[in-house]
């Protein structure tokens, strides 16, 4: 005859033995019910006559079959219920107190026996505050009691983890994360970023509740009360999981997470100028199946249920695989690549570690300060307590408080991104979520200070509130748009009072255009001296011809590497991007050091919305590892480079472009295999329009001001004057000589680009070489340097080869070949050589020298001049260097012109 306890349970309502849903498997609630009664109702297992294991404690009746345990665990297999588990419920406290541990001991070794009985490889005892986990196998051969490590509340996580032993195997969620976006889209249509934030949520719950104690999480209100029969789960609580969800554990869980959390850490506060930071928002806003308010439409349910289903169907959300909390977004933004909004804030993984690695985090100083002040979802932020190198371990919960030796900080204007960036720290810190010594205050606290939500300003976020002089690194991704960017400048000239002592207006005047100038200037005014910046930015703010904002951050800053990533590295566009590395000047006498460029064709994935794996294929990680060990005083790595060069910061002036491309020739373009990523038509025509409409405007503000500045009087002087310029032929040195006797002394030729050098040769060598004196005889001693160095600098004329009639600006130490005029103004003479090279290119182009096969000396001599005078007469080399500084730019933008040209041309229009 059936038990009593099993018929009023309902538990054989169907005809046949069926639990509780408890995840995936069946719960028995019991108490009166022996495991006698249990076998003849189903369970398959034949019971043992007598007792294999002798409890100190406990005194058990004679036959197992009389045990009554509190709750039997059961998984069905083959439609038949086979014990996986066995529990013992105490009454609260009971294990706490002078007889505590005893009454532990006993309620352990009575769930054991009833485990041994019925071939349950796990017991568990509580009393609803500590609980026991019980490893059946080791304690029957031991012969006393042997206990799983696992601290958090029996759950069906708990139970499915002791059963496979992998809650510290880590689980590699994509296929989970797959299934939900198609569950979500198909249902609502919804943009990827609702869809994300949908996901977040549930995945949030089921990682809470895989982790979190009941006391905090209880289980009516966790995600597994929603697993079960449909039907049933509406006649117990009257409404539907979704409606349940909406209207019970969604409020749960932010009461656990509550908005408005003020962090203790009042230098987080200073950096900003805040009186106190409060976080603003719970770590769930998103469920994209509300109507309004609390509202929900009931067909959701089906799928609600759907996606529940399938989380359940993973498993514990115990250990999460490291490259599924690096890639989670990557998942959702990857299914719909053009959908911008979300595309602004995510960086590729593969392009945040190379930028960490970079940032040598591991170095900074306790009390440091690494900031992103455009954060997102927190990559930059969360991604470095993942790597060992960088900052793993940085974040830890003492006495109810988090403690960190670096201050990580992420700002953000946006709640829904600042949400996504706080969920995502709790599935960083998943080991210290579970940690006993974790609370749910330390952890609220530890995002408060983490996650600033900078939106008292819609417009300017972050920018309202710049720090001053007191970050050690940055790392960031700013919004780049310059279409509708003068709402900032408005929006700056209406702010009222200071932050930092700073007005807003004035400190971010002759910024530049667009909202990543007004961030670069955020970000060189937050270094302190000898702090580093690691920035993405768009390919045409290193090209605008306006040199006042260039000039700015160059007062301020040293640049350290300039790098260009592939086209396609980001989801949302194809334009070219960079990372542009920052260090702040000491002092503005500092030297200025010389700037490592890289050119990446690759980052270790492929560039299409599937994003595959390509580890063997990362130009970017062999740039970023090359810059760190040249940091590190070993040049080896970027002077073996192909996809590295290293060149003098003069070619980084407030003159210059400041992309890379130029420093390599065609023929290394050409080996290195160059060529351009695949490009839809839409992205073609967005990228090609703007980049034409940026040319537009900066070639009329450079025709604006040529013209301004050619307008004024001018006086002709002739190469041939020997009292103003001296005029001769470079010295003739073989190739052989060079390659002979390498050294450092740089060598000049003839060749198309000013950066290409013949070679590098002997200081020492040339010094010991001596030629005749000129009118000495035939057999006087050698005497005079056969190879001078330049003493001063000066403009060569390229004399031979395809390149007749280049001029170029050289400096003073280096050897000009024969192959080469030199053109040197006498000394005191008010003459800028950049000025000079630009006039005599003008001359030699309008003199038809291009045409010539050689040019010498006194051809050259044959050239004039023409130089701006002030209102005396005299030559006015202020205005020289205005207008050689607007040619070079116009020059660049023609450059630039080029090769937009053969961008298109060579485009692949897909």
């Amino acid at each position: 005859m059936a038990s009593e306890e099993l018929l009023q349970r309902n538990y054989l309502d169907s005809g046949t033995l069926r639990g509780d849903t408890f995840g995936s498997y069946e719960h028995l609630n019991l108490g009166a019910t022996s495991l006698g009664a249990l076998v003849k109702a189903g369970v398959a297992v034949t019971l043992p006559t007598a007792h294999s294991y002798q409890p100190s404690t406990y005194k058990p009746p004679v036959k197992p079959a009389s045990l009554k345990p509190d709750a039997v665990y059961l998984q069905r297999r083959d439609n038949q219920l086979h014990p996986v588990a066995v529990g013992e419920h105490k009454k609260a406290g009971e294990f706490s107190g002078k007889n505590g541990p005893k009454k532990a001991i006993a309620a352990q070794e009575q769930a054991l026996l009833s485990a041994l009985a019925l071939g349950a490889p796990i017991a568990v005892a509580t009393d609803g505050t500590s609980t026991f986990y019980v490893d059946v196998t080791k304690s029957k051969v031991s012969g006393k009691l042997e206990q799983y490590p696992d601290t958090r509340s029996f759950s069906p996580a708990v139970l499915a983890n002791l059963l496979h032993g992998d809650a510290d195997v880590a689980k590699d969620p994509t296929e989970l994360a797959e299934r939900v976006w198609q569950l979500i889209w198909h249902a609502t249509k919804a943009e990827p970023k609702d869809c994300l934030l949908t996901f977040v949520e549930i995945f949030v719950l089921k990682f809470l509740s895989d982790n979190l104690k009941a006391s905090i999480l209880p289980k009516n209100l966790n995600f597994y009360h929603l697993i079960g029969d449909p039907a049933v789960f509406k006649e117990q609580t009257g409404m539907t999981e979704i409606e349940y969800y909406v209207n019970h554990i969604r409020p749960k869980i932010k009461s656990i997470f509550p908005d408005n959390t003020i962090s203790d850490d009042q230098q987080v506060a200073d950096l900003f100028d805040l009186k106190t930071v409060v976080s603003k928002t719970s770590v769930i806003n998103g469920f994209v199946f509300l109507q309004s308010g609390q509202q929900t439409h009931a067909s959701y349910n089906s799928t609600f249920r759907s996606m529940i289903e399938a989380f359940n169907d993973f498993g514990p959300l115990t250990k999460i695989d490291p490259e599924f909390k690096l890639r989670l977004y990557e998942t959702f933004l990857r299914r719909s690549a053009r959908q911008q909004r979300l595309g602004q804030f995510f960086t590729p993984r593969n392009v945040v570690y190379p930028m960490v690695r970079m940032a040598q985090l591991a170095k900074l100083h306790e009390g440091a300060v690494v900031l992103d002040p455009a954060a997102g979802v927190g990559g930059f932020i969360l991604e470095p307590l993942m790597w060992e190198e960088a900052l793993q371990g940085n974040l830890s919960i003492k006495s109810g408080k988090p403690k960190r030796k670096i201050r990580t900080v992420g700002l953000d204007v946006d709640s829904d991104l600042h949400i996504l960036a706080k969920a995502n720290m709790l599935l960083h810190i998943a080991e210290l979520v579970r940690d006993p010594a974790t609370t749910t205050a330390s952890l609220n606290k530890a995002m408060a200070e983490t996650f600033l939500l900078m939106d008292d300003n819609k417009t300017l976020g972050s920018l309202a509130h710049p720090p001053i002089e007191n970050v050690d690194v940055i790392l960031t991704n700013p919004p780049y748009v310059t279409r509708g960017s003068a709402i900032y400048k408005e929006t700056l000239k209406e702010a009222q009072g200071t932050r930092n002592g700073k007005t807003l207006k004035q400190y971010y005047d002759g910024a530049g255009l667009g909202v990543e100038a007004l961030f670069l200037r955020y970000i060189s005014g937050a270094l302190k001296p000898g702090g580093r910046a690691f920035v993405v930015v768009p390919h045409g703010l290193l090209n605008r011809t306006e040199p006042g904002p260039k000039q700015q951050l160059l007062d301020e800053c040293n640049i350290l590497a300039s790098i260009q990533l592939p086209r396609g590295t980001f989801f949302n566009t194809a334009q070219k991007t960079y990372i542009l590395v920052l260090e702040r000047r000491h002092s503005i006498v500092d030297e200025r050091p010389d700037v490592l460029c890289g050119l990446a064709r690759s980052i270790g994935e492929t560039l299409d919305w599937r994003r595959r794996p390509t580890p063997e294929d990362n130009d970017l990680l062999e740039i970023a590892n090359a810059f760190v060990q040249r940091d590190n005083g070993d040049p080896s790595p970027a002077d073996s480079s192909a996809v590295v060069k290293v060149v003098d910061a003069s070619e980084f002036s407030s003159d210059n472009r400041w992309d890379i491309v130029r420093f390599w020739s065609d023929e290394e373009l050409v080996s290195l295999g160059e060529s351009t990523a695949p490009v839809d038509r839409l992205s073609f025509i967005e990228d090609t329009s703007a980049s034409l409409k940026e040319l537009q405007d900066d070639l009329a503000e450079a025709r604006n001001e040529i013209e301004k500045l050619t307008a004024g009087a001018t006086k002709s002087l002739s190469l041939a004057d020997e009292s103003i310029f001296t005029v001769r032929s470079g010295t003739r040195i073989t190739t052989k000589q060079i390659q002979d006797h390498p050294g450092e002394i740089v060598v000049y030729s003839c060749f198309k680009e000013a950066g290409i050098i013949k070679g590098k040769v002997s200081e020492e060598w040339l010094a010991s070489q001596k030629k005749r004196a000129r009118g000495t005889p035939k057999d006087a001693p050698p005497t005079e340097p056969a190879f001078p160095l330049e003493k001063a600098p000066s403009v060569t004329v390229n004399a031979n080869g395809a390149s007749v009639g280049k001029v170029f600006v050289r400096p003073a130490g280096c050897l000009l070949t024969d192959d080469v005029i030199v053109v040197q103004p006498q000394a005191g003479q008010d003459i800028d050589l950049d000025y000079l090279s630009v006039a005599l290119q003008s001359a030699v182009t309008a003199g038809g020298f291009l045409y010539e096969a050689k040019l010498f000396a006194t051809r050259v001599k044959e050239l004039s001049v023409d130089f701006p005078v002030d209102s005396s007469g005299n030559l006015d080399i202020d205005q020289q260097k205005r207008i050689a500084s607007a040619v070079k730019r116009f020059e660049d933008i023609v450059s630039r012109l080029g090769e937009l040209g053969r961008w298109s041309g060579e485009a692949r229009v897909v």
